[in-house]
């Protein structure tokens, strides 16, 4: 297992952040809660439809999971 793989695991294994405990997180992770790969979310992110990137420095961009949970719940709740 590679370092960026034990990473996402080790992100994958913490419970869902919640408003209170926010966290920003990587593409990678945000394409495992979405289901969607990249070129989907940021075609979303141009559209509007997509919560859009933090960037806390350099070319880094990272997402707060709760706002991505949160479309993802939303997606949920209009398929219902």
């Amino acid at each position: 297992m590679t370092a960026r793989e034990q990473h996402l695991a080790a992100l994958a294994a913490l419970p869902p952040a919640t408003a209170a405990d926010d966290r920003l997180i990587p593409i990678a992770r945000v394409e495992q809660i979405a289901g969607i790969m990249r070129s989907r979310i940021y075609q979303l992110i141009r559209q509007g439809s997509f919560p859009a990137p933090y960037k806390p420095g350099g070319f880094a961009s990272r997402w707060s999971e709760a706002g991505v949970r949160g479309w993802v719940d939303s997606l949920k709740a209009k398929a219902a």
